[in-house]
C-alpha cells in the first residue's frame, strides 16, 4: 500500500484542545441532554435451542468439556448453570 494511505492511521491528528463552538443542527440528538438508554435488568441468555445450535456448530465441541455440557444440557439449563 502507498505510504500516504497509513499515514492518518499511524498518525492520527490531534483532537482540538476544547469543544467546537456553534449549535447542532435540529434533529441531532445530544448525549448530554437526552437521557441514557435503559440498562437492562437481568442478563443477556440465550435460548436453549440457540445455545444447542450454536455449540454443534463448533469444531471444539468434539472436546471432552463442550462435549459433556452439549449431552447435559438439558440438565444444565433445569439447575440455572446455562
Amino acid at each position: 500500500m502507498p505510504l500516504g494511505m497509513w499515514l492518518r492511521p499511524a498518525f492520527p491528528e490531534p483532537e482540538p484542545p476544547v469543544p467546537a463552538s456553534g449549535r447542532l443542527p435540529d434533529g441531532v440528538p445530544r448525549d448530554d441532554v437526552d437521557p441514557p438508554a435503559p440498562h437492562p435488568r437481568r442478563l443477556f441468555r440465550a435460548g436453549p435451542g440457540t445455545f444447542q445450535h450454536t455449540l454443534v456448530r463448533l469444531p471444539a465441541v468434539r472436546g471432552p468439556l463442550l462435549r459433556a455440557t452439549l449431552d447435559n444440557l438439558a440438565q444444565h439449563m433445569h439447575a440455572g448453570i446455562l
